[in-house]
């Protein structure tokens, strides 16, 4: 394990400096995205058929936009760039192939398939890329600052925004009340969050699996918040949709366990009282539920608008990860021989 000289990992302080970067971030990137959109053929997503392609957080990002368009009559699909089959390539279809090295094999692989037939949009922070090289147009996910810790927290927060504004400029009934008001929100959490994170990491620190929960349609950024503890904390956790959850995946959850919810759904009521009968926990994220044992809000801009939420909830997933990832690696320095 790699230190700095107070015994701190190099990797979660970096982790830390790009969640903290996220602002000034989203605020270059907002900009840069909005630039390359305009210069996309006009004719480009006005295509009635999408097609997203991704491996991990890139695919998540997808998923809550295709779903988005799905619900507005828009024929598109988030599919895993893995997989062993993909839809077939058509003229009357917009592929958006989403790497952020643009080296993912995968989704080279399926952009390529798409290639001369469909229009090829790729999203990568990478203009030197195999998949910019191969892509009819690049959206950049890089505007400033790239992640210094590896994890996906800056280019997915990037990748959604350009998802969002894709589809914004495509249907403007789905633009929202304009993302740029996501960059204040986004500050306003990290500078607030001395007021929950304690508590919320007291409530998650179990040494057990942490079960994310959230609204089917946001079913992607419930991925990042539980691939966040994954990769960062190195937490078993697992993301489901919450009505789902009351039918397939509470068995796992055992007495003492806390479940963190990003609240929304139809059941929250429901899975908040199923996790009480069991004896566990709940840290509810964004609207307040009366029965949730402790609280994360939002600021009332993420609130009002899917689209900032989409953009500042992820944030509390980082912040969660990154103080758990600290406090698992103080135990470890302590317990190392020599250690204090």
């Amino acid at each position: 394990m790699d230190t700095d000289v107070a015994g701190v990992p190099d990797r979660l302080e970096a982790f830390v400096a790009d969640i903290e970067a996220g602002p000034d971030e989203l605020a270059r990137v907002l900009d840069a995205h909005g630039r390359a959109i305009g210069e996309l053929p006009a004719e480009v997503l006005a295509r009635p058929r999408w097609r997203f392609s991704g491996m991990g957080s890139s695919r998540f990002a997808a998923l809550d936009a295709a779903t988005l368009l799905r619900a507005a009559g828009r024929d598109a699909v988030a599919e895993l760039a893995s997989a062993s089959a993909w839809s077939p390539p058509r003229d009357d279809t917009l592929c958006i192939a989403i790497s952020n090295s643009g080296r993912t094999p995968e989704v080279v692989a399926a952009a390529a398939h798409h290639r001369g037939v469909s229009f090829v949009l790729g999203l990568t922070a990478r203009p030197d890329s195999p998949l910019a090289a191969g892509a009819d147009a690049v959206l950049p996910l890089v505007a400033h600052r790239a992640e210094a810790s590896g994890i996906a927290s800056l280019s997915y927060r990037s990748t959604v925004a350009a998802l969002s504004m894709l589809i914004g400029a495509e249907n403007p009934a789905l633009a929202g009340t304009g993302i740029a008001a996501a960059v204040p929100a986004l500050g306003q959490l990290l500078q607030d969050r001395a007021a929950w994170l304690g508590d919320a990491v007291d409530l998650l620190d179990t040494g057990r699996e942490i079960h994310v929960l959230g609204e089917g349609s946001r079913i992607g950024i419930v991925e990042q918040a539980a691939l966040m503890l994954r990769e960062a904390p190195r937490i078993a956790a697992s993301a489901w949709d919450a009505g789902d959850w009351l039918h397939v995946g509470l068995y796992t959850l055992f007495p003492g366990d806390t479940a963190l919810l990003l609240t929304g759904s139809a059941a929250d009521g429901e899975t908040i009282a199923t996790i009480h009968a069991r004896a566990g926990r709940v840290v509810a994220v964004g609207p307040a539920h009366p029965d949730a044992d402790l609280h994360v809000p939002l600021p009332d801009a993420a609130l009002d608008d899917p689209a900032i939420r989409a953009l500042v909830e992820p944030a509390v997933g980082e912040l969660l990860a990154a103080e758990l990832w600290r406090r698992a690696d103080a135990v470890v320095l302590r317990e190392a021989p020599g250690g204090e």
